[in-house]
């Protein structure tokens, strides 16, 4: 759920900045709004002289800069930190934070590879495909131990998009058909339709989907639903870009398919050297 951010404090000159993430934080109110919305992403590491500097210096809050370097010396949990911060100002009820911490309370319950999805899921979010992509393929890796199906095919299925913005086709077909082998969610059957059409003409399209007992109508439905899409191609993710890209080969329209493709290459080299560093 949303929350509209009503900054009160002030601005700090120079944002603080997530490296794992690229999110630049200006105000107090952002960095509680980034906390309460993406703790599986921050790590204890993260929590360092550097950010208590800036809460000091830019914000012009030095009381919670100073406890927050004491509990630092005397606490292993990133989320001791995080709740102190939320406390500070205000910005969330009293309610919200109790709530904020009986989420974390369950989150360190789960399992291993529960967690691990979570945070892979958070990267996902935020476009950061390697980062992600690496995760899932630990969780897949410890395959044999995983009991839950529908859990395992969700990863499957995650990891596919991850690779389909990569362009790493071959890739994703192959786990969005295993996704929906062990999930049997239609949206992980659609990612595989998205991406196998993406290489082949109408008629291998339409022989691949008889193999799924699926008939002509599920084809002119896919390729209508990605050409419904009214979003500008450049605030798409890649995988959505790629949709649109499908619908203008299947259409013959191969000015438009040849201008997003470069788009889509031009994102990807960029996002490469971007999530390189």
């Amino acid at each position: 759920m949303s929350k509209i951010i009503l900054c009160t404090r002030k601005e700090a000159e120079h944002p603080f900045i997530f490296l794992n993430t690229k999110v630049e934080i200006n105000t107090y109110e952002e960095l509680c709004f980034y906390i309460y919305n993406n703790t599986v992403l921050i790590s204890k590491s993260s929590l360092s002289e550097k950010l208590f500097d800036w809460i000091r210096d830019e914000l012009g809050m030095p009381e919670l800069a100073a406890k927050l370097t004491a509990l630092s010396n005397k606490t292993s949990f990133a989320q001791d930190l995080l709740v102190e911060i939320l406390n500070e100002g205000g910005y969330y009820e009293p309610d919200e934070i109790k709530s904020y911490i009986e989420a974390w309370q369950k989150y360190r319950r789960l399992t291993s590879s529960q967690r691990k999805k979570l945070k892979a899921d958070g990267y996902l979010g935020y476009r950061r495909y390697i980062k992600a992509a690496s995760i899932y393929d630990d969780i897949l890796e410890h395959s044999q131990d995983i009991q839950d199906n529908v859990f395992l095919g969700n990863v499957y299925h995650n990891r596919a998009v991850a690779a389909a913005n990569n362009m790493d086709i071959e890739d994703a077909k192959i786990m969005f058909l295993r996704a929906y082998e062990l999930n049997g969610k239609e949206e992980s059957l659609r990612g595989y339709f998205i991406v196998f059409s993406a290489g082949n003409d109408a008629t291998t399209i339409r022989q691949e989907m008889h193999k799924f007992d699926l008939d002509d109508e599920y084809f002119e439905n896919l390729m209508q639903e990605i050409g419904d899409s009214n979003e500008d191609v450049r605030e798409m993710t890649i995988y959505s870009m790629l949709q649109r890209a499908v619908y203008n080969r299947m259409n013959k329209d191969m000015i438009d398919y040849d201008k997003r493709m470069d788009i889509i290459l031009g994102q990807l080299k960029d996002e490469f050297r971007e999530q390189a560093i």
